[in-house]
């Protein structure tokens, strides 16, 4: 089974392929965890930390070095993770807007518990169930299950312990003994559930939704995992540790966070000169080709092009909701091994969206994202 980390706007339109990983919460009476492994090609694993700011959680994120938020836990006690891969019939109410920005790290920002991100998904269209189910618990040892069932929001809660993903079979059958809820358990079941080769798990990670405490092996399979705890790293400062690298990097100075791991938004991105308006103009044309339906085959890594080819026409759907694009701004550039990452701020007729684009050293984009979006001043949700 394909797992796409948040696809569409779960990921903020990342078009890029992850492989199914498997998630589960462990709970009793007096205890939460929640459990995940990660299965991707990419072994550049990393962990950050965004305290909290202007009204929003501090959390801690999980995922690779693109900055794409695949799993995380907030100060609240909340986590989540996705799994993808399915195929559902998805019936997107018109009346209520579409989430502009990564979905999940806005739940880990602004939801307490399971049944605010249920709200959550109630009011904001979330194209990407259509192929990806979520699984979000809190401290309670509450958790829901999230995605599209005969053409509706699926809200599927519990609170016993419960997963699935990968290796669902085998995890159903050590969940059936009723483990008990401890960390040890916890990465028990994950080494049994462990995914081999390309597609290999790269990561494995234990979330104490009561304590705090986050629990990672860097090197799955390994007995070397790592303890940290969200509040005395929230001290810190935003600031990010290399998996691979972590045991050095505990006894180094903190690694300041950096631009697709920071909450980019609009009201604090200004704009910067732009020395390479050659690539802005390219922007423009894949986005207007994107809105009129006619994408370019050879603007896009070959992956990437595969996934938009799978998705049809929902990201044309969702930008045709925002009217013509009539302005471009660069609001932020960074290079780092070989990619290249352009942060713009893009005004339609009826919203402005923070958009992030790489591209490879032959200008193929391999990411896409939407950091941030709002709508313009009396522009309403019914965007048919």
């Amino acid at each position: 089974m394909i797992r796409v980390g948040l696809v569409l706007a779960l990921f903020s339109l990342v078009y890029t392929p992850v492989y199914a990983c498997t998630i589960f919460v462990l709970t009793d009476a007096n205890r939460a965890l929640f459990c995940n492994n990660e299965d991707w090609v990419n072994p550049k694993t990393r962990i950050w930390f965004v305290p909290a700011h202007h009204g929003y959680y501090g959390c801690a994120i999980v995922g690779f070095d693109d900055g794409g938020t695949q799993g995380g836990v907030n100060t609240e006690g909340l986590a989540f993770d996705v799994v993808a891969g399915y195929s559902e019939k998805w019936e997107l109410d018109p009346n209520v807007p579409y989430v502009w920005g990564n979905s999940g790290r806005l739940v880990l920002e602004t939801c307490a518990t399971v049944e605010e991100a249920v709200a959550f998904y109630r009011s904001h269209r979330e194209p990407g169930f259509s192929r990806c189910k979520m699984l979000v618990a809190d401290r309670t040892g509450a958790s829901v299950i999230l995605g599209a069932k005969g053409g509706r929001l699926q809200v599927e809660i519990s609170h016993q312990s419960r997963g699935f993903g990968y290796g669902s079979q085998v995890l159903g059958k050590m969940l059936l003994k009723a483990p008990e809820p401890i960390v040890s358990n916890g990465f028990a079941i994950l080494r049994a559930c462990l995914q081999q080769g390309q597609s290999a798990t790269k990561y494995s990670n234990v979330f104490d939704l009561r304590s705090g405490d986050i629990f990672l092996a860097p090197f799955p399979g390994r007995s070397d995992e790592v303890k940290l705890n969200l509040a005395v790293e929230l001290r810190k400062g935003g600031h990010y540790y290399d998996m691979p690298e972590i045991h050095k990097q505990l006894v180094e100075p903190p690694r300041p966070l950096l631009a697709n791991m920071k909450r980019n938004s609009l009201a604090e991105m200004k704009p910067i000169p732009d020395k390479e308006p050659e690539v802005a103009t390219h922007v423009r044309t894949m986005l207007h080709d994107l809105l009129v339906g006619t994408p370019k085959a050879g603007n896009y890594d070959p992956e990437v092009w595969m996934l938009l080819l799978q998705y049809k026409g929902q990201p044309q759907a969702m930008f045709k909701s925002l009217g013509e694009l009539t302005s471009l701004t660069l609001v932020d550039r960074s290079d780092e091994d070989g990619r290249h990452s352009y942060y713009y701020r893009t005004d339609f007729q009826r919203g402005t969206l923070l958009q992030k684009f790489d591209f490879d050293r032959h200008s193929k984009l391999t990411n896409f994202t939407i950091e941030d979006g709002e709508a313009k001043p009396g522009v309403g949700a019914k965007t048919k």
